[in-house]
């Protein structure tokens, strides 16, 4: 007889074993993201909940042209002036979309890439003008970076990141390579890239959308004649990855962040009632008589 007994295998419960199992490929993950410089969440979300839902912008007849009835939360969009005195009013739209995204629930601090020669010629983000959109300056990071060609590299390590809620950045002009890298970087971190761009739209981008913006005079605010009214801008999606090109006069409401699609100007001569014609041409007509005698 052996001196020695054999010592039974012991039975893991299912649930326990399953539990280890998950832990392990939990950790296995984390440590893969660490490597990919990825955050674990972005690993996680195999489902794809992580990109969130498209985010349209309220307007029919852009929403429509759109593939998916609005703007992707994890891509490239463009947007330029339609003139050199268009910028800031394409740097408005692009801030009331980022409004529009925070309005949809996607709260969290937004990257801003400037570089100084950009601030020097363009200006820099003006804080209560920022919150004037409806936005709060206390998200924003700013970064000014030294010279231009840095301005898409800090871009595309904020978007890999997966961390911030948006990256929004202004550039003179970049590349179809470099602006594909930047589709790549908001596929991977599944966080919305919005580039402000001063060439009009000239090269070709891999952006998903690209909007040439053009101001409007806007309608005198109704309790204060003086006042600025609501901004006014003409959009003008040039470029839709699946969708089509759509042209819309629309007013952007900072208390609602809300875009409508803009009335009939103000000021603009009245159209003549029923009726008068009748009534006012015999008096025109007695003031020539009376100016001729």
């Amino acid at each position: 007889m052996s001196a020695f007994r054999p010592i039974p295998p012991t039975r893991v419960p299912r649930e326990r074993a399953e539990a280890v199992a998950h832990a392990d490929l939990a950790a296995l993950r984390r440590r893969i993201a660490a490597l990919e410089r990825r955050p674990a969440a972005l690993e996680d979300a195999t489902d794809g909940s992580r990109a969130g839902r498209p985010w349209p912008l309220g307007i029919d007849a852009l929403d429509g042209a759109l593939p998916e009835g609005g703007l992707a939360p994890d891509g490239l969009h463009e947007a330029a002036g339609a003139s050199a005195a268009d910028g800031p009013a394409a740097a408005a739209f692009l801030a009331a979309l980022l409004a529009r995204h925070a309005r949809a629930g996607e709260h969290g601090p937004v990257l801003v890439c400037q570089s100084r020669g950009g601030a020097a010629r363009f200006g820099r983000l003006h804080g209560p003008g920022w919150r004037d959109l409806g936005l709060e300056p206390a998200d924003l990071l700013i970064l000014r970076a030294r010279c231009e060609k840095d301005v898409p590299w800090a871009m595309e390590e904020g978007l890999r990141c997966g961390a911030l809620a948006a990256v929004l950045a202004e550039a003179e002009s970049i590349e179809f390579t470099v602006s594909r890298r930047l589709a790549l970087a908001a596929a991977e971190g599944a966080t919305p890239a919005l580039l402000l761009r001063h060439d009009e739209l000239g090269p070709a981008s891999a952006a998903l959308t690209r909007w040439r913006v053009t101001a409007l005079p806007g309608r005198a605010d109704p309790f204060d004649e003086g006042a600025p009214g609501l901004p006014r801008w003409r959009l003008a999606l040039v470029r839709a990855r699946g969708g089509r090109p759509a042209t819309c006069d629309v007013e952007w409401n900072r208390e609602t962040g809300d875009f409508r699609v803009a009335a009939a100007l103000a000021d603009r001569p009245a159209a003549p009632r029923a009726g008068a014609s009748a009534v006012e041409a015999p008096h025109r007509s007695r003031g020539r008589a009376h100016a001729s005698g």
